[in-house]
């Protein structure tokens, strides 16, 4: 029990530690795009959801990968190409979206070497969840930011 007890502190700890660092670089991006735009309770929750987002989304596709059959990946990753094919077009040539994907994804590989792991599909799936959170952090925040 006691080994359950420190493995959940550590994952706590890791964590903790990804969703700081993740506020932390996504709002220096923020700043370098929107420099008016201030700190705020507002922001600092968006930022907070979407690190938790990123994480779920990641944690969710090693367990997919390591866990089901490739087939079922396969679906999911169809499934998610139909949607982020939609918002890739309403997205196209925005710097902002992408230098906060790019550092989303950096983070994600500092953070989780396993990653590494992942099956070709696995990969490919972690991008298009990514890229889905990306586009949902993007617009909300271009929305009250404006």
């Amino acid at each position: 029990m006691k080994f359950i007890s420190e493995e959940i502190k550590k994952t706590d700890t890791l964590f903790g530690s990804f969703k700081y660092e993740f506020s932390l670089r996504i709002y220096e991006i923020i700043q370098r795009f929107y420099p008016t735009i201030q700190p705020s309770h507002e922001i600092n929750e968006q930022l907070q959801a979407y690190a938790i987002a990123i994480l779920n989304c990641t944690m969710s596709v090693i367990d997919k990968d390591r866990n089901y059959p490739l087939y079922r990946l396969e679906e999911e990753l169809i499934s998610m190409n139909k949607l982020t094919l939609k918002l890739s077009k309403i997205e196209e040539n925005n710097a902002f979206s992408e230098a906060i994907h790019m550092q989303a994804k950096a983070l994600l590989v500092n953070y989780f070497n396993f990653i590494y792991d992942l099956s070709s599909t696995g990969f490919r799936l972690l991008e298009k969840n990514t890229k889905l959170y990306n586009w949902e952090f993007v617009s909300s925040f271009e929305s009250f930011s404006e």
